[in-house]
Formats: structure tokens, sequence, C-alpha cells
């Protein structure tokens, strides 16, 4: 310090004039000696700050298996893994450890990189209080409060203290006595799982390729390197009424089985009815495409969404003549005029309920109607008759004409749409409602009960609805809350859905077993407490299918006694379906910079939930994120169609905390049905990176293994130290 320092003795006075020109002459050299130090620091950051960029780069766009060994898929042909463990993909020698892990204070990797073992009871972290504060800022505040205790010592002590808190000391039960110098170290570590570790193994995975899509509006895999080029010579003036030259993208798919009663006039092999969303709007290429690209040219693309449909048989291959691409919002009349032509017609979905094929799509808010298959010349003769009372009845059949593909198949459209409608954040949220059906308990021999599906977590609300019957809703009428825009009420909305008596809302808090999830991942230890990067509300992806509790028993697996939990009781079987989260863009932007870059954008994850078939769908339980994998290479392992654009969906891997997982970074699952033939199993639909799309077989063995896992497998690892 200055004040330590001891003065200099003054020149003498005879001297002053030649000390005063000597410290000008030292003054200047030391000038001229502190900038070119300004100067060199200066270029030593300049150059620090580059080298850190080039770091950076090399991380986020590290080729697959940048961490350890090659990254080989641990499927078999089947797709099955083959080193039998729970992970689904990779068994890597090496994980990196990440950079962000204060969340889970000592925690360390499992010798397979498959998960981070750590003291800290998961759950912890992502619980709150009474009062809506993280549980990890309380033990955050305990520690400040008691120097020198551990993060897990701490973290058990407010488990003990706040009830909402309890998951903290969930793990540590056992543990009698913390101060005890030799119980510093927990008994037992939690597992934190890679999110490509927790998927449920799968078999006969098949891409998905419409061949009814002509060449020329096919991306040509030559042009893949320079796509920026090709894409801006295509929209070089961007117009949403262009239809022609443009390329398509087939994902996110709808798989339903077809009526029996309408197989009868379709191709004698055909059992599934197919879905997909056709649209130029793609991330199939790399970020800094979209950053290039004008706010014109992405809207003119996002603007255009065809419908495509298939027949498939019991291999989930198309069946000749039955695929066909058809350009619905114009047919109807229904393309928007506004900014840019903003699509009428998002997301198509399919699903069969009391023998009835019912066509679900994304629009304003989600529209239903019923559709008719036929095969050209095998039609119904009394199919004439049938149109004509529903024309009487005040419905509209429409014939849809087919834009490309669908050479003997003809698709109708029974009645107008009738629309899941609602006024107010609170009672609608827009789209992605799943449905399903339970048989009537009060009428046995009526058609079941239809039920749509609105949000699923935290809460589980679900409408009871009565998809044939509407109201005429006001054509002055506004919507006053929607996703993304406000519109008048036009005929396409107009046609409001009756539903019966008042949804019915289930918290996952008020079931201990969905509470916390079955198992837990990466992001909990990376990003604890209030940085928890994902929306914690989630939508359905898709719904549902039925898992009793003695093919949960067969599996070895266990759920709750009803004599101990209430919500368990005479429960004999659950309705499963697969829900997504994703990223919440407006906490990312409040992150630190050296946070931000660690949680890039729209990464999407799934996770498994079960909930009573009675009414009020209590949620009973639910499973820890997970992701599906990529496509495999060979035509032989993907069901003996490659689809060109697979490698596509490899340019966005997902990634978080600088770590790149082998699947893609938007995955969404948008069906799960029953097998026909096989009530064992049930076939998974998902699209990748809004680029491809793909389906698997997932044994309902392997549903009831994530939601109920035996804990020594996913959840705890004893602490032999």
């Amino acid at each position: 310090p200055q004040s330590q320092l001891s003065r200099p003795t003054p020149p003498p006075s005879s001297s002053l004039h030649s000390h005063q020109a000597s410290a000008t002459r030292a003054g200047g050299r030391s000038q001229s000696s502190s900038l070119l130090r300004i100067i060199a620091v200066a270029i030593c950051l300049v150059l620090a700050f580059h080298w850190y960029l080039i770091l950076h780069h090399l991380a986020y766009h590290a080729p697959r298996g940048h961490f350890g060994r090659p990254r080989d898929d641990g499927h078999s042909k089947d797709g099955r893994r083959d080193d039998g463990s729970n992970g689904s993909f990779f068994g890597w020698e090496d994980w990196g450890g990440g950079i962000y892990n204060s969340g889970g204070g000592s925690g360390e990797e499992d010798n397979d990189g498959r998960y981070i073992l750590s003291p800290i009871c998961g759950g912890c972290y992502r619980a709150y209080d009474d009062g809506g504060a993280p549980c990890h800022d309380l033990v955050q505040q305990y520690i400040q409060k008691h120097p020198g205790i551990s993060e897990m010592e701490a973290s058990v002590k407010v488990g003990r203290m706040v009830g909402a808190c309890g998951a903290c000391a969930s793990c540590h039960h056992r543990m009698d006595d913390l101060a005890n110098p030799r119980q510093k170290d927990s008994k037992y570590q939690t597992k934190y799982w890679r999110f490509d570790q927790t998927s449920p193994r799968y078999t006969s995975p098949t891409s998905l390729v419409l061949s009814s899509i002509p060449p020329e509006l096919r991306v040509p895999p030559s042009r893949y390197e320079d796509i920026e080029a090709y894409i801006k010579t295509k929209y070089a003036n961007p117009d949403p009424e262009n239809t022609t030259n443009v390329f398509l993208m087939e994902y996110n798919p709808g798989v339903a089985p077809i009526p029996i009663r309408m197989r009868a006039y379709l191709p004698w092999n055909a059992r599934y009815l197919l879905s997909l969303r056709v649209t130029p709007h793609n991330f199939c290429f790399p970020l800094w495409l979209t950053d290039r690209l004008s706010e014109d040219q992405k809207q003119t693309m996002h603007s255009l969404n065809h419908m495509g449909l298939a027949l498939l048989d019991d291999k989930y291959e198309m069946i000749s003549g039955h695929d066909v691409v058809i350009d619905i919002d114009r047919q109807l009349e229904a393309k928007r005029d506004s900014y840019m032509g903003e699509p009428a017609f998002v997301d198509y979905r399919l699903f069969t309920l009391n023998d009835e094929l019912y066509l679900h799509i994304n629009s304003d808010t989600v529209i239903l109607t019923k559709l008719r298959l036929r095969s050209k010349g095998i039609g119904d003769p009394n199919d004439k008759e049938a149109d004509s009372m529903l024309r009487k009845m005040g419905h509209k059949p429409i014939k849809l004409n087919n834009l490309y593909g669908g050479d003997q198949f003809q698709v109708t459209l029974l009645h107008q749409f009738n629309t899941i409608w609602g006024e107010g954040k609170k009672s609608v949220f827009g789209k992605n409602y799943a449905l399903f059906s339970i048989p009537n308990t009060t009428h046995p021999n009526a058609p079941d009960s239809v039920y749509a599906e609105m949000s699923v977590h935290p809460d589980h609300m679900v409408q009871q609805i009565l998809p044939d019957e509407y109201d005429k809703l006001p054509r002055d009428r506004r919507i006053k809350w929607r996703q993304r825009r406000n519109f008048k009420i036009d005929y396409i909305i107009q046609r409001k859905m009756r539903t019966a008596a008042n949804a019915t809302v289930s918290s996952s808090a008020d079931a201990a077993s969905a509470a916390v999830p079955s198992f837990f991942t990466a992001d909990e230890h990376w990003f604890p407490g209030s940085m928890n990067p994902f929306k914690e509300f989630a939508h359905g992806g898709a719904c549902c299918v039925s898992l009793s509790i003695e093919e949960i028993s067969q599996v070895g697996a266990s759920t709750p006694d009803g004599r101990q939990d209430a919500n368990w009781e005479g429960v004999d079987s659950i309705l499963v379906g697969v829900g997504h989260t994703l990223v919440k863009f407006y906490n990312k932007n409040k992150m630190p910079a050296h946070e931000r870059m660690l949680m890039p954008d729209t990464n999407y994850v799934s996770f498994l939930y079960a909930f009573d078939p009675k009414p009020p769908f209590q949620l009973l339980a639910r499973s820890g994120y997970f992701c599906l994998g990529f496509a495999l290479e060979s035509e032989e392992e993907e069901g003996g169609t490659i689809n060109p654009r697979s490698v596509l969906t490899r340019n966005r891997p997902l990634q978080q905390n600088n770590e790149t997982f082998a699947c893609a970074q938007i995955h969404y699952v948008s069906t799960i049905i029953e097998k026909l033939d096989d009530p064992s199993s049930t076939i998974v639909g998902y699209g990748m990176n809004d680029c491809t799309a793909r389906l698997v077989e997932v044994p309902k063995s392997e549903l009831a293994k994530l939601l109920f896992p035996d804990p020594w497998d996913m959840v705890l690892s004893r602490n032999l130290s």
C-alpha cells in the first residue's frame, strides 16, 4: 500500500533544473513505454479473444465422437442396443465433464460416460418451496450461513426442514448423523444421465419418404454444399403464391390404424394411414444458413404447408399409388392473406376413435374432421347416399384433389372442421392436443367417450369432447389469445366443438410417484434451480397406449401400493403418452453470455408420462428426459428406405453445456399407437430437425422399465469409496 512506502528525498536546489530536464526525458520514455505496454496488452487480448472463439467454434461444431472414441451406433440391425445397457445409443469411454458443474458440487462421471454421479439427490435442484423459491437457492443460502458445511450436507438439511424440498433428502434417508465427520461423504450418489442414453429400446426403424413428391421439388444432394446459393436462387423473389418453384421436405408423422370397415375399399394389405407435414420450412441445415436468409425468404418458406398422406402395410412400407400430397389450405380457400402468407394449417395428425378416422390439424387452434379413404375404382356404392345424408345434416363432404401422386387414392373430408376452441390463456393452449378414448362407464353399449388432452405437466388438463357436434360462433368474434396471432372467426374455426362437462385438472405434485421423474438427467446437474433451461410447462406430443399393471410386473417393475398411495388405489392399468419440452428463450436471454453459449436455442427433449384412465386422469408417473436418435445409414437397417436428407439432420445435433448428443437438436414425437396384431408393442413416430420422419417399434416393456425403473439401475449408485 502507498501508505507504507517512504517518500523520496527532494533533490538539492542547485541541481533542480537538470533534475527537471532528466525527469522530462524519463517521463517521455515512461509514457512511450506505457503506450507500448498498452498496445501489447490490447494485441494479446485480441489474440486471446480470437483463440477463444476458435476453441468455442471447435467445441460447438465438433464432429461426432470428439470427446472419446468414435461414436458407433449402439443398436444392432434391429435397433436394439448391443451392449445390453439401459442407455440407448452409445457407451463412450469418455464424456468430458462439461464446463458448468456447480449444481452437483462433487459430481463425477461413471467409467463409460453415460451419466454423472453426484451426492446431490435427484429432483432436489428442480424443486421449489411453497413460496416458489428454488430449493437450490435455499441450499446455497444455508451454505452461506453455515461455513464449512458441504453442499450435500446442506441439501439434506434443507430437504428435512422444508417439506416441498423433500427430494433433497430422499436418497440419504439412511444417513443417521451428518455431523459425524466420518459421515461427510454420501453413502449414495445419484445418476444424472445423458439424454441420448435414456431413450427406450426400439426395433424395426423405418425412414419415411413420399415418392409422390416430384424429383424436381427435392434439394439435389449435389447442392448440399452450396445450399445458401440454391435457396437464394429459388427464393430470389419471395412470393407466398409460388407453389411450383420450391423444394419440399416431409416430417412430423402421424399414424393411425385404418378402421376395419374401411379396409374393404382399399388394397388388401393396407393397415395404417400415415400423415406428414410437407413444406420447404426446415432446420435441415446449419444455423448459419438460417441467419443468412432474409425474413421474407424464411416466412415464404414457412407459409407453404401441404398435407402428405400414405397407406402403409404391416411392415410400414408405402403402398404403390396410395401416397399423395394435397394442397389442403388453398383447396379449402383457407390460405391466409396476412404477412407473407402465414400458414393456416401446420402439423397433421391422425386418430382412430370409435372406428372412425379423424384428421387433426394445428391451425389457429386444433381443428378436427373425419376422413373417408377409397381406392379409385373400389368405391362403396353407398357413398353417394351417405353424402346426401350428411348434406341434409348441415355437413359438406369435400373430395380432396391430389396435388402430387395418389393415382389410385381418393381422400374425402366428411364435414367441415370442428374446432376445439376456447378463450383465455388458462383455458386453451392452442395446439398439440392429443386425443384418446375410454369405454363409456355409464352406458357400456354406447360409443367410447372421447377426450382431448390439452396439457400434460405440471397440470394434466383433459376435456371430454363430442367430435361430431358443434355450435356455430358469430363471424365477427375474435380469439382473445392464441399462440402467435389473433384472427377473426372464419369458417375454418367457426364451428366450436361441443364438450361434455368441465375440463378436469390434476397436478403431478398431487401424486408422489409423479412429483419427480423416474430418473434424472444432466441438465439438472449443469443448470440447477432458476437456471433450468427447459420450460416447465410441457405439451403432449403423442397419446396414448394402455399398459396394464400385469404387463409392468412382468418386466420386474413395480408400481406404488394403493394402500400407501391413494392415487394408485384400484388402478389396474395406466395410459402412457410421450410429452416434450424445449429451451425457454426468455430465460436464456437473461443468462450471462458465458452461460448462454452453453444453451443453444430450440433444444427439444421428450419424456414418458402415465395417468389413470379414469377421470380426473391423475398423472401417476413420468420419466426423465430422453432424445431419439438419427436414422441409420444402411437401407437394410432402415426399413428398406434411405432418406437422402437423413444425413442433413446431423447438421444440428442436440447440444448443451458444450456437450454434443447423438440425436437431433429437434426431435418431436408426434404419434404413439399400439401395433396391430401385437398388443405388447407400440409404434412411435417422430420428426428430426423439421427435416425427416421416422417410425420405430417400442415394446411396452421398455415403457414400463423407464417409468418404473430399478433404482440401482437408473437412479442411484452406492458410494464404495
